[in-house]
């Protein structure tokens, strides 16, 4: 059986933010970020994966950090709909803003199925609510 593309663990929490482990696998990469995030964005996340999958939009993406300047890290996921087949593809960039060596970037694709994105999104519900503190999920189409 194929393993989940992504992973997501709360590592350290306050009381309006928490530290979360991310880890994307794809075909041929796997690329581990640790980022700030809070419920609000989370929620942010899930709302856009919802309009998404019920066909409200053709194409969604969420941010987290800024691309440029001087920040802690940078995550862009923009989901689309590959075909009408229920193909979804899902564009992963990645950037922990480190310093030379130890600066990372990527860019890579999932592909997956709309019914892996709607389980997607009861986990991040599930993560919100705090009824679990760390999941797996999207199970990538094989080629």
């Amino acid at each position: 059986m194929t393993e989940p593309s992504i992973r997501i663990k709360k590592i350290w929490e306050d009381v309006d933010f928490f530290e979360v482990n991310l880890e994307f696998k794809g075909i041929s990469c796997t690329a581990t970020l640790d980022i700030y995030t809070s419920n609000d964005d989370l929620e942010d996340l899930r709302q856009g994966i919802k309009r998404f999958s019920i066909f409200h939009q053709d194409e969604f993406t969420w941010t987290s950090g800024i691309d440029n300047g001087n920040t802690t890290h940078f995550l862009s996921l923009r989901f689309f709909l590959l075909n009408k087949t229920g193909t979804v593809g899902i564009e992963i960039i990645a950037d922990n803003k480190a310093e030379k060596p130890y600066w990372m970037r990527s860019n890579f694709f999932i592909l997956t199925e709309l019914g892996q994105i709607d389980d997607f999104d009861k986990k991040i519900e599930q993560l919100i609510q705090e009824e679990i503190a760390e999941f797996e999920g999207i199970i990538p189409i094989t080629c």
